[in-house]
């Protein structure tokens, strides 16, 4: 194995990653006010599947450009914001 191979952590399901994401949801609303749509995605969405604990979130905005300048404000540690799609 490489020295600078990443090593990727799969941890037990946990039922805590439903709540973290409910108050992502929140803050994302907030933020995002014509949000069309905020969906938990990903392996820790589903119950009893082991997965990163990493919260996978979608937010689905008629208007991408508008709600760039919104998403900057919610990044902080541990936060990463990526546009997807067109």
């Amino acid at each position: 194995m490489r020295n600078d191979a990443r090593v990727v952590e799969v941890v037990a399901y946990d039922p805590a990653w439903s709540e973290q994401f409910k108050v992502e949801q929140r803050r994302l609303a907030d933020a995002l006010p014509t949000a069309l749509s905020i969906e938990h995605i990903g392996s820790t969405s589903i119950p009893g599947l082991a997965a990163k604990p990493i919260i996978d979130i979608l937010a689905v905005v008629p208007v991408v450009d508008v709600v760039v300048a919104a998403l900057a404000r919610l990044r902080g540690p541990n936060k990463v914001v990526r546009r997807v799609g067109t």
